[in-house]
């Protein structure tokens, strides 16, 4: 198996900042919110004419002036995830490509592994990398699903709605052993699949004609039922990778989960007893990113020093109601002589 690096990553956060007073209803209070969806302070939406081709292109721009890159140039593999494409039917890797001024030659837009999409795409990467021997990936997750779907009137005053920021994040993977990833588990429940759907008050599905918006069917049994599953299968996974890299849980400096509420994050770092200094969060700035969270909290990691050369980082989480759970370490710029 090919050793790959994951090494940088960067940010775009749209300009519109909405604070919690946006999501009231007539009457209501901050109080009156349920404590799974409470904790975020502001968080970013995107504006109507946003587009995820324009989200990335600004984010690989900043990743392209951090790291000296040439995107034309030194993106071989190019790989897309994002919330609420831009068109039905096809994803915007090949649109993105041509604004980017790109030729790779290779184009995925996925469409699933939603909040741990990096980690399955560096999955993804690494096998390419082993069999076609290509030398470069660009990996881009978008979530614009809090300006496009909670913001719609009778969706913005629905408890879920408050949870949601929009945000994009890209990460860099190359071919060597400049910041090695050392292990990546990937695991998919089917079982759980079903359990988040979209639905409507009117009983329509999504594809037909209404008045009425769609939304996360997320009621009390489904909460209370996909609480305890996360809580059981992420710290499994993120256990399993450090297993599978052969380092410790208390060696990691660094750990980086999607950020889906408050409750999640402190459980998931107290079953890995790691102190809060070592768990980056942004759920209270950003909101619940989705697949963005990943390579916005790394570059946050990054940019404040949090992360530091030779740490070991672990990355993961969980996705929708519980169908993929992902994981993976990476020592972060350790260097060529770190032993495999």
């Amino acid at each position: 198996m090919t050793v790959i690096s994951l090494v940088g990553a960067a940010s775009y956060m749209p300009e519109r900042i909405v604070t919690n007073e946006f999501f009231l209803a007539e009457g209501e209070r901050e109080g009156d919110v349920p404590l799974m969806f409470r904790g975020v302070k502001q968080r970013h939406h995107v504006g109507p004419s946003e587009t995820a081709v324009e989200m990335i292109r600004r984010a690989s721009g900043k990743l392209a002036d951090q790291l000296n890159l040439n995107l034309a140039r030194d993106v071989d593999v190019l790989l897309t995830n994002v919330t609420v494409p831009d068109m039905p039917f096809m994803g915007c890797g090949a649109s993105l490509a041509n604004a980017l001024g790109l030729k790779p030659k290779a184009v995925f837009d996925l469409h699933n592994g939603g909040c741990v999409s990096f980690v399955v795409m560096l999955d993804l990467v690494r096998s390419l990398m082993t069999t076609h021997g290509y030398q470069s990936a660009l990996l881009c997750n978008v979530q614009n699903a809090g300006g496009r779907l909670f913001s719609q009137g009778e969706n913005r005053v629905r408890k879920q709605a408050r949870i949601p920021g929009d945000g994009c994040g890209v990460g860099y993977v190359v071919a060597n052993a400049e910041s090695p990833v050392r292990s990546i588990i990937v695991r998919n429940y089917g079982e759980y699949a079903d359990d988040m759907s979209i639905v409507r008050d009117d009983g329509s599905c999504w594809w037909e004609p209404s008045e009425r918006a769609g939304y996360v069917d997320f009621n009390e049994t489904k909460i209370a039922v996909i609480t305890n599953r996360a809580n059981r299968i992420v710290p499994d996974v993120l256990k399993a990778a450090c297993q599978q890299a052969e380092v410790p849980v208390d060696r990691v400096g660094t750990l980086i989960t999607n950020q889906p509420n408050r409750l999640f994050l402190r459980n998931w770092r107290e079953a890995l007893q790691l102190p809060a200094s070592r768990h980056v969060q942004t759920f209270e700035r950003h909101g619940n990113l989705f697949g963005a969270a990943l390579p916005i909290c790394l570059e946050e990691a990054v940019s404040t020093g949090q992360l530091k050369p030779k740490d070991w980082l672990l990355l993961g989480g969980f996705s929708h109601a519980g169908d993929y759970a992902a994981a993976a370490v990476v020592h972060w710029r350790a260097g060529e002589n770190v032993a495999a």
